[in-house]
């Protein structure tokens, strides 16, 4: 042997070393990304509360959050739903049947992102991306096993927590682009329903259907204090933010109907409750 490298051996290694450092640095970039704020319990349950805007008058719903750590660009936001949508039949009827559960609807979501302005009121937009998402129906009413358990009729049993919900929890994930995050933000939620949203879709075939049109049986998701679910960034108010035009959604005021602002904090109300989301950047 001489203790030569031969031309093709030298080329293999250095491929082998070229294929380790782009792993290396794929892992670096991957490794960058960290949670700034979390309030999302995992694993995610059965359902959570959440008000939708077809039921509660609204066009968009949020929430202020104070972020983590010093990661800020190009976040990624992950926000709870809540589905009541039934293939057939209504919730509340006692009704509620999905006979194919794999079968989704598809819906425009759009994410909202704004910075704080002066007493919490709401500042200027830093990004909006809106999304065409495949959406979950929930699972059809379990009467004997949900009433059983002493939950009401219509509702959907889970065997994973043993209990039963009338909505389902999902999440959707929104990338809101090359932005760079302020220490606190308004994210918030909006799409259309059949007389709300910011361009309601008005009466269509869907409305006649037992079941009803699904967009108007979604909701955002929300989590309260009780719950202990925050674990990363801060909830600087306790003020929700919404678009509505029902004044109780805002304690009972009319004085900013209409326009998408911070709530009165209302007793019994949702004093305290958040926008159910977590939020990741660079």
């Amino acid at each position: 042997m001489t203790g030569r490298i031969s031309q093709r051996a030298a080329k293999l290694a250095a491929a082998v070393l070229a294929a380790v450092a782009v792993a290396a640095i794929a892992a670096g970039v991957a490794s960058a990304s960290e949670v700034i704020y979390d309030n999302l319990p995992s694993p995610l349950p059965g359902n959570f509360a959440s008000y939708g805007n077809e039921a509660y008058s609204m066009a968009e719903f949020g929430g202020q959050v104070e972020f983590a750590g010093t990661a800020r660009k190009n976040p990624t936001v992950v926000v709870a739903m809540s589905s009541w949508a039934c293939q057939s039949g209504g919730v509340y009827q006692d009704t509620c049947s999905t006979p194919k559960p794999s079968k989704k609807f598809h819906w425009p979501i759009t994410l909202n992102v704004y910075e704080v302005g002066p007493s919490n009121a709401v500042g200027a937009k830093i990004a909006s991306v809106t999304k065409t998402f495949s959406l979950p129906y929930r699972p059809s009413k379990d009467d004997t096993e949900c009433v059983a358990k002493g939950y009401a009729a219509g509702t959907w049993y889970d065997a994973a927590t043993g209990a039963c919900y009338h909505g389902m929890a999902f999440t959707l994930s929104f990338k809101p682009g090359k932005i760079v995050l302020p220490q606190k933000a308004i994210i918030s939620v909006s799409y259309n329903t059949t007389d709300h949203g910011p361009s309601p879709v008005g009466t269509t075939a869907c409305n006649a259907t037992s079941g009803g049109c699904y967009y108007d049986s979604l909701n955002v998701a929300i989590t309260e204090p009780a719950e202990k679910t925050l674990t990363v960034g801060s909830q600087p108010t306790e003020n929700l933010y919404v678009n509505t035009t029902w004044s109780q959604m805002d304690c009972g005021s009319s004085a900013n109907l209409g326009t998408f602002g911070p709530t009165g904090v209302c007793p019994s109300w949702y004093e305290g409750a958040q926008l159910a989301t977590e939020v990741t950047a660079k």
